[in-house]
């Protein structure tokens, strides 16, 4: 899978002190948000604030990533967070399976380590790839569409989808996808990539948000 940034609200400290500050002051937001205020002031207030679970100050802040070549498993289970999480997926509908092959001359599939660590699953695997793509290649010749077609393909087809998550939704779907015991391997690494790629742009999160 590749993953990157595309875009986040300027700021989070800022944003989410200002935020909490606002629910506790007689002071506006906006003069609240002229304050001159040092990092560990502000990271002073958000600890209390993050340990008593007042996170709708966190909601404020954004974040939106390119998600390249991951499972339509890995899709079912992601898109089943939907508070606070905008998707824009690839659709299979419109694009051809057959414009996407790659060099092996199939379509994007992910490989979970436990087959290909094991040559026997791992062939017949992909014996099965193999055989999904001439069903959806001869379908589409007898003239069906593309939208019905797609139903030969498998949980291990690859997508492309962005994501928006406001900072509250990320915490909670990382809290269950990665920090839960059991989570499983291919979600767990997207949110991971994810976790530190918004860490890198806001280092103080890293208090908040483990690398699980």
């Amino acid at each position: 899978m590749e993953i990157k940034l595309i875009s986040k609200t300027p700021n989070y400290l800022k944003t989410c002190w200002t935020a909490a500050r606002t629910c506790y002051s007689a002071d506006s937001p906006i003069e609240l948000l002229a304050e001159e205020k040092t990092e560990e002031e502000m990271l002073r207030l958000l600890e209390r604030i993050m340990t008593s679970k007042h996170l709708s100050v966190v909601e404020h802040c954004s974040m939106t990533f390119a998600v390249k070549d991951v499972s339509r498993t890995l899709l079912a289970q992601y898109s089943r967070h939907r508070i606070g999480v905008s998707l824009s997926v690839q659709s299979q509908r419109y694009v051809s399976e057959q414009s996407a092959k790659q060099a092996d001359g199939l379509f994007g599939h992910v490989i979970p380590e436990t087959i290909a660590a094991n040559e026997e699953a791992y062939e017949r695997y992909m014996a099965c790839m193999r055989e999904i793509q001439t069903a959806y290649d001869d379908l589409l010749a007898l003239g069906v569409a593309k939208q019905d077609a797609r139903f030969v393909l498998p949980g291990g087809a690859c997508t492309n989808f962005v994501t928006t998550l406001n900072l509250r939704s990320f915490m909670d779907v990382y809290e269950k996808r990665v920090l839960t015991p059991g989570a499983q391997w291919e979600i767990k690494e997207m949110m991971l990539c994810m976790r530190d790629l918004i860490v890198a742009e806001e280092p103080w999160l890293t208090r908040f948000i483990p690398r699980g």
